[in-house]
């Protein structure tokens, strides 16, 4: 996490926040430029704060 002051731990927070929204944005780097690509996603939490992000 590049800024502390902004990072959220609290696991029902994040869930939270992903269970509202309806996709989000991978932002990847290849070769000399980064890009974004919008994805629709499913979701899953698991035991232990374990979430897996699922795309097709």
């Amino acid at each position: 996490m590049r800024r502390k002051d902004r990072e959220i731990t609290d696991i029902d927070k994040i869930e939270t926040i992903i269970a509202s929204a309806r996709y989000m944005h991978l932002g990847m780097f290849d070769g000399e430029f980064p890009y974004i690509v919008p994805l629709h996603y499913g979701y899953q939490m698991e035991k232990g704060s374990k979430i897996y992000i699922v795309w097709s």
